[in-house]
């Protein structure tokens, strides 16, 4: 991979930081491309294309305003990019925040780029534990854990 390559990457990675971190869906969407997919482990399947996909962190940003993503290490391979990261907030349920709880949980994500746009993105965490975290009372809902 060519020097110019990676800082490339390594600024369209830093830029869908900084846009998730400001909550930023017109900024962020951007950043894909138009047929671009995006999964991550707390979704039921994956979004496709700049609707499905501005609906997604729009819905996000709404249902939990104070989330923030945190690099802790990022790596780069020839069309890619992993970020391993923490991501933490504060949900709100029924637009209340008062029956929530702050969560803070460690994960990995994998971006694919293609000609200059982020073409697929993976996003790997324990959904689970954030979920516990976020909603204590869900933990005697919940199966347990090994």
């Amino acid at each position: 991979m060519a020097i110019a390559d990676r800082e490339t990457f390594r600024l369209l990675v830093n830029s869908w930081i900084s846009a998730f971190n400001a909550h930023d869906v017109a900024a962020i969407v951007a950043l894909y491309a138009g047929d671009a997919e995006l999964f991550d482990s707390g979704m039921k399947r994956p979004r496709t294309g700049h609707s499905e996909i501005k609906q997604w962190f729009s819905k996000r940003f709404q249902d939990m305003p104070s989330i923030r993503y945190e690099p802790l290490n990022l790596f780069f391979a020839e069309e890619q990019a992993v970020v391993q990261w923490t991501a933490s907030g504060r949900p709100s349920l029924l637009g209340q925040h008062w029956l929530t709880r702050p969560f803070r949980v460690e994960g990995v994500s994998i971006f694919t780029f293609r000609d200059g746009r982020i073409q697929k993105q993976r996003g790997y965490y324990d959904h689970y534990a954030a979920v516990a975290q976020a909603f204590p009372p869900l933990k005697w809902l919940l199966p347990p854990r090994l």
